[in-house]
């Protein structure tokens, strides 16, 4: 374990925008995050962990403290009756995953193909698409509990996870480091009815969507992605900027009687989901280019911000800024962002 000095954290996002770590490891076991926490506590440090930075937001101050990079490789294998049972390290690659379960067999997360970030980050947020969501899967999550000093093990209940939310996002934030992630996977194919763009997929090239494989699901999903989304190595963006909004069934049917185009998908519990995307395209801010924050909305993506020229992370904010009340003028709707802020001076 190497501890770094004055790091630049734009290389640490994918917006790859924010100032320095006063301090900054990787780890690459539960031995040496138990070290770093130890080299925290011995100079006084706040800390803070990250994955692969997908959905990270750094200050332009930096951070004047430790940033962990977690990553906690390794994919362990036990397969039952009920279906292939993994425990998965928190720096193990989303997609990477992904396309070990679709060869495996399973559809259970297919869905979620080329979503960026880590195995350890999903449960944080939570993520989703398509209508499938990493708490569908996960048994338990094995973490590092900064409040009794020790690892432990938390039920699927006791991740009190909800759409994109759960404790670690919400009521105990900061105080969990994931380490793995276990998971169980059980469904061999998915059927109908699909989201538009997967059911068009599916219609061009003739695939029967009573029974949909694995492999079908994430060519599919990965087609659609690489079309609709930026790919962070090459343009520097965090994904989904916003989270889609949630509204009542009352608040929608007033919303669609002064926009008739707008579009929704009902959730669990009878709310609707907005289209986060259509309602920034309907403020007219679809591939718009920013000159003087040198910002923009992805040219296929509404809801992706791409950094262009920017200099820092307050022009980001700025940006964020206009897109936010734009959207909170035509609709009355407040766009919640999706990416961590961090800062710490």
């Amino acid at each position: 374990m190497q501890i770094q000095k004055n790091v630049s954290l734009a290389s640490f996002s994918t917006m790859r925008l924010g100032g320095k770590a006063a301090f900054l490891v990787e780890i690459s076991s539960e031995e040496e995050l138990l070290e770093a926490i130890k080299y925290s506590k011995e100079y006084k440090l706040p800390t803070h962990v990250i994955g692969s930075g997908s959905n990270s937001v750094f200050s332009a101050k930096g951070y004047n403290g430790l940033v962990i990079v977690n990553a906690v490789d390794g994919i362990e294998e036990t397969v039952g009756e009920d279906g292939l049972l993994l425990s998965v390290g928190a720096g193990v690659n989303w997609d990477r995953l992904v396309e070990y379960t679709v060869e495996k067999g399973y559809s259970d997360i297919a869905l979620l193909s080329l979503i960026p970030g880590t195995t350890g980050a999903a449960p944080v947020q939570n993520i989703g698409a398509y209508g499938q969501q990493v708490s569908d899967s996960v048994i338990s999550v094995r973490a590092y509990d900064s409040k009794s000093g020790d690892f432990v093990t938390l039920s699927k209940d006791e991740c009190m996870f909800s759409y994109r939310h759960s404790r670690f996002n919400t009521v105990d934030k900061s105080r969990f480091i994931i380490t793995s992630v276990k998971m169980r996977f059980s469904r061999r194919s998915e059927s109908a009815p699909f989201y538009a763009d997967v059911a068009t997929y599916f219609e061009v090239h003739n695939i029967n969507q009573e029974s949909v494989s694995p492999a079908n699901l994430r060519e599919a999903v990965s087609t659609v992605r690489v079309i609709k989304l930026p790919d962070p190595s090459t343009v520097a963006n965090c994904g989904s900027f916003f989270k889609n909004p949630v509204v009542s069934a009352d608040v929608f049917n007033q919303l669609q009687a002064n926009f008739p185009e707008l579009k929704s998908h009902q959730t669990d519990d009878g709310n609707l989901k907005l289209y986060g995307a259509q309602l920034i395209d309907l403020c007219g801010l679809k591939d718009f280019h920013d000159s003087s924050t040198g910002m923009a909305t992805w040219k296929n993506q509404a809801l992706v911000l791409i950094n262009e020229s920017a200099k820092s992370t307050d022009d980001l904010i700025s940006f964020k800024e206009k897109v936010v009340q734009a959207v909170e003028e035509k609709f009355g709707i407040t766009l919640i962002q999706e990416p961590e802020f961090i800062e710490l001076v």
